[in-house]
C-alpha cells in the first residue's frame, strides 16, 4: 500500500524563502550605505529650520501679520549695491517661506564665496554667514557623500537597494495585509518584538518607503546609468537661455549703456506674465548674458522654478521664456519624482503651516527608514548570536572574515564608502576645499585711450605641471580696470601670440568686473611670446595693449 503525500504544495514557501534572503542580503549587506542616507535625508528634512536657531542672520520675523515682501528685483538692487563689481550668483527669494530670508551667494576674488541673505520685507541686507551651514553639510552628506559626482552614483544606487529590499519583503511576508493591524507581541523576546515591530512600520510607510526607493532608482537610471551613455537618456538637455548677440550689442549706441535695475527687469516679467510668483533671480555673469527671472505660476509637483524668462538686461526685452507648459515629459518626471523624493506634495503657494506638517510627516516617516535599516540589523544579530556564543575569541573572527558576518564580503565596500565620506568632511571643513595660494605673475598697468589696465596670470588649476609658465600649459588671465573704465568696454579679449608681431585669436574675458578672467594656452616657445589685451569701446574704438610673456614679475602668494 503507497503513502499519499497530502501536505500542501511547497511552492509558495519555496518563494517566500528566497524573498527573504534577497531580502535580508539587500538589507544587510549594504546597512551602513543605507543606514547614512536615510538617516541625513530624515535630518536634512528640518534644516533649513535648524539653520534659522543656529545663523540670526538665516531667519527674518514679518514686520505684521499682514506684512508684504517686497519686489524681488529690489533684493538683487540691494545685494548689488553692497558687493558693486562681483559675482551675484542665483538668488532664492523665499517668497513662499515665512521666517526665511532671501539668500545669495556671492563670489569675491580668489573664487572666495559669501552666503548673503537679505530681509524680504525691507531688502535691508541681514549679513553674512559660512558656506558650511547645516542644511549644506546633511545635503552634500546625504547626496554625494562628500565625494563630488561619484558619491552621488553610490548615493543613487543605494535607491535601487531599498527597491530590491522592499519588493523582496513583500514577497517574503506573506498574506503582508493581513499585518497592518496586527500588534507587535511584546512578551516573545526582543527579537520577536523587533521582528514585529520591523513588519508593522514597514506597512504603514509602505507608500513612503515606495517613493523613496522608485525615485532613487529613477536617479540611478539617469545618474550614472544614461549620464555614461549605458541606457537611453529620456531626460534631455534644457535650452540655454540666448545670449546677447554683437549686433544686439551695438544696437545700443556709441555710450556706455546702463543696466536696467533688478525692479525694472522684474516688473518687465511681471507685465508680461501676471500670474507668476517670483521665486529665483539669475543676473548675468557675463556683458552678453540675459537676466533670467524664475518663477512659478501655480503648478504642481514642479518644484519652485519651472519657468524661466530671459531679459535682455539693457533694453528689457525678453528674448525668451521657458514655460512649465512646454517641458518635455523626460523633465517633467524629472522633476516631479524629485517633488516626491523631498516630501513637496503641496502645492508652493499652500499655506505655511501645512507645508509644516507636511514635513513632519516625511520627517517621522523618514525615521521609521531609519528604524527598518537599523532593527534589520538588529533582527540578524539576535538570530546568530546564540548559535556563535560558544565561539570565544572565534566570534570576532566570525565577522572579520571576508565572508563573515551581516554584510560579508561588502562590509569593506561599506567601511570603504564612510572612510571616503569621513575623508570629505575634513578636507571641506578643514581646508574648504582651498590649498595655498597659486603662484602669481603680474604685469605693469598700461594705457590705451581711457583705458588703464593691469594684468595677473597664475596657473591654471586643472593644468598637470604646477609650474605657472609651463610651454604648453594652461593659465587663468585676470585683467584689472582702474576708474571703473570696466563697464566701458563692449568687449575685451586677451591672448597669446607666438612672436612678436604676429596674430592670434583671443579669448573672450568673462565674469564681473572684479572677477574678469580667461583662460589661455600658452605656446610652446615663450621667449619672443607676447602677452596683449584688446578692448573694444561701445563707439567702436579698439584698444590694444601688449607686454612680453616673460617680462611678468613674481609675486608673492602669501
Amino acid at each position: 500500500m503507497t503513502a499519499t503525500n497530502t501536505s500542501p504544495p511547497r511552492g509558495g514557501k519555496t518563494m517566500a524563502r528566497i524573498a527573504h534572503l534577497v531580502h535580508s542580503a539587500a538589507g544587510l549587506w549594504f546597512t551602513m550605505l543605507l543606514t547614512l542616507v536615510l538617516v541625513t535625508g530624515t535630518l536634512a528634512v528640518f534644516a533649513p529650520e535648524v539653520d534659522q536657531l543656529v545663523f540670526p542672520t538665516m531667519r527674518t520675523v514679518p514686520p505684521g501679520p499682514d506684512a508684504a515682501k517686497i519686489n524681488p528685483g529690489a533684493l538683487y538692487d540691494a545685494v548689488a549695491r553692497e558687493y558693486p563689481g562681483l559675482g551675484i550668483t542665483h538668488m532664492d527669494t523665499a517668497v513662499h517661506q515665512r521666517y526665511a530670508p532671501a539668500s545669495t551667494t556671492v563670489i569675491l576674488p580668489g573664487n572666495q564665496r559669501r552666503n548673503v541673505s537679505v530681509d524680504p520685507y525691507t531688502g535691508s541686507i541681514l549679513g553674512e554667514q559660512p558656506r558650511m551651514t547645516v542644511q549644506h553639510f546633511l545635503m552634500r552628506l546625504h547626496a554625494v557623500l562628500f565625494q563630488g559626482v561619484y558619491g552621488f552614483y553610490v548615493v543613487n544606487f543605494s535607491g535601487v537597494v531599498m527597491l530590491v529590499a522592499i519588493v523582496a519583503g513583500l514577497f517574503a511576508y506573506r498574506r503582508f495585509w493581513r499585518g497592518f493591524l496586527k500588534r507587535p507581541r511584546q512578551d516573545r523576546g526582543q527579537r520577536i518584538l523587533l521582528g514585529d515591530l520591523h513588519k508593522l512600520i514597514a506597512l504603514w510607510s509602505l507608500p513612503f518607503l515606495l517613493i523613496i526607493a522608485l525615485s532613487g532608482t529613477w536617479y540611478f537610471y539617469n545618474f550614472p546609468l544614461a549620464h555614461l551613455e549605458l541606457v537611453p537618456n529620456v531626460v534631455k538637455t534644457q535650452p540655454a537661455p540666448p545670449s546677447l548677440e554683437q549686433a544686439d550689442l551695438e544696437a545700443l549706441g556709441p555710450h556706455t549703456p546702463t543696466p536696467l535695475s533688478g525692479v525694472e527687469i522684474v516688473d518687465t516679467v511681471l507685465a508680461a506674465y501676471p500670474d507668476m510668483v517670483v521665486t529665483g533671480l539669475m543676473p548675468p555673469a557675463n556683458i552678453n548674458m540675459p537676466f533670467v527671472v524664475h518663477g512659478e505660476r501655480g503648478e504642481y509637483l514642479l518644484g519652485p522654478e519651472p519657468n524661466a524668462v530671459a531679459v535682455n538686461p539693457f533694453s528689457g526685452e525678453i528674448m525668451a521664456a521657458f514655460l512649465s507648459e512646454d517641458l518635455s515629459l523626460g523633465h517633467f518626471l524629472f522633476q516631479g519624482i524629485s517633488q516626491l523624493h523631498h516630501g513637496e506634495l503641496l502645492p508652493m503657494r499652500a499655506p505655511w503651516g501645512a507645508r509644516m506638517f507636511m514635513k513632519l510627516l516625511w520627517f517621522l516617516l523618514g525615521a521609521g527608514a531609519c528604524f527598518l535599516s537599523i532593527s534589520g540589523l538588529l533582527i540578524f544579530l539576535g538570530r546568530t548570536r546564540r548559535a556563535a556564543a560558544d565561539l570565544g575569541w572565534r566570534r570576532a573572527w566570525r565577522w572579520v572574515r571576508p565572508w563573515g558576518g551581516a554584510m560579508g564580503v561588502f562590509k569593506y565596500v561599506n567601511v570603504l564608502i564612510l572612510v571616503g565620506a569621513a575623508a570629505g568632511i575634513v578636507l571641506a571643513t578643514t581646508m574648504g576645499g582651498r590649498g595655498a595660494p597659486p603662484p602669481t605673475l603680474t604685469y605693469a598697468p598700461a594705457s590705451t585711450g581711457v583705458f588703464h589696465v593691469a594684468l595677473r596670470l597664475t596657473p591654471d588649476m586643472r593644468a598637470p605641471s604646477p609650474e605657472l609658465l609651463h610651454p604648453g600649459g594652461r593659465v587663468m588671465a585676470f585683467p584689472t580696470f582702474a576708474d571703473g573704465h570696466y563697464r566701458d568696454a563692449r568687449s575685451i579679449l586677451i591672448g597669446i601670440t607666438g612672436a612678436r608681431g604676429s596674430s592670434g585669436r583671443g579669448v573672450r574675458v568673462m565674469g564681473a568686473e572684479k572677477l574678469a578672467f580667461a583662460p589661455l594656452q600658452l605656446p610652446e616657445n615663450m621667449e619672443e611670446a607676447e602677452l596683449w589685451v584688446e578692448i573694444t569701446s561701445w563707439d567702436g574704438k579698439v584698444h590694444r595693449a601688449q607686454w612680453p610673456l616673460v617680462a611678468g614679475s613674481t609675486a608673492d602668494p602669501s
